[in-house]
């Protein structure tokens, strides 16, 4: 089935695999920041993930429609989702607890 195929994985520069976890969604949107990915998916949520664990930093972020496009603010106070239906939302991102 697709979600026995879906996954993230981290690798080092030197091609080492550092982390790994699997997916209930496609990733359709991705932006990286010094510790943590966040992710957009057809399954209209926003995730973010501990960037070298991979693990889930918090709950995901319910979307109405499927994400297209996220990016984090210079000062990684927001969290700007383009979504397929044009509307841009965005979202507070202060630490992991305040989100």
């Amino acid at each position: 089935s697709l979600q026995d195929r879906l996954a993230l994985h981290l690798y080092s520069v030197n091609g080492k695999l550092l982390a790994s976890a699997p997916l209930d969604r496609e990733v359709t949107a991705m932006c990286l920041t010094e510790d943590f990915v966040v992710l957009g998916t057809s399954g209209c949520t926003l995730e973010i993930r501990e960037l070298h664990s991979l693990r889930v930093a918090v709950p995901p972020v319910p979307m109405r429609v499927p994400v297209r496009s996220v990016s984090v603010t210079k000062e990684r106070s927001h969290v700007l989702v383009g979504l397929e239906d044009g509307k841009l939302i965005v979202v507070g991102a202060g630490q992991p607890a305040e989100v």
